[in-house]
């Protein structure tokens, strides 16, 4: 469809954000390069605390803040903000989500088109976080969280 208007919804309705902890095990903590590379799809790992979680899990949210305050010996940001709501924006990968369809966790802080499940067909409503948009050039897709 082709218009005059530029339609970005990212952001829209997504606060307050939520003040989480950052995983603590390899390969799954966020970091301020990960945000600047647009990876930044969550899940939720324990108590109040989120990571990139493992390919195939359920997406919970968007980090778009970690501290600059560091967990004691490490260089872990101590706790980050998480958009769980609204229409976020996130990088994909492969399989490329479809627009009305879900999404699920790649594992690395991106997005894909969520699996299919015996009794749910593939992009159908098992995960959370509806695509609204698709933009195949950048690699991004609008996700609408709830």
């Amino acid at each position: 469809m082709s218009s005059p208007y530029v339609i970005d919804n990212e952001g829209i309705g997504s606060g307050p954000f939520l003040s989480m902890y950052v995983e603590d095990a390899a390969g799954e903590d966020f970091t301020q390069d990960d945000l600047d590379s647009g990876l930044a799809a969550c899940v939720i790992t324990d108590d109040n605390t989120v990571g990139m979680g493992s390919a195939g899990e359920k997406l919970f949210g968007k980090v778009v803040w970690v501290s600059t305050d560091f967990v004691p010996g490490t260089t872990r940001p101590a706790t980050c903000a998480v958009q769980a709501r609204g229409v976020a924006r996130f990088k994909y990968a492969a399989t490329a989500p479809t627009v009305n369809q879900m999404v699920e966790v790649d594992g690395t802080g991106k997005v894909r088109r969520a699996a299919a499940d015996a009794d749910i067909a593939a992009g159908g409503h098992l995960m959370r976080g509806q695509v609204i948009a698709v933009d195949a050039t950048n690699g991004t897709c609008d996700v609408w969280l709830g």
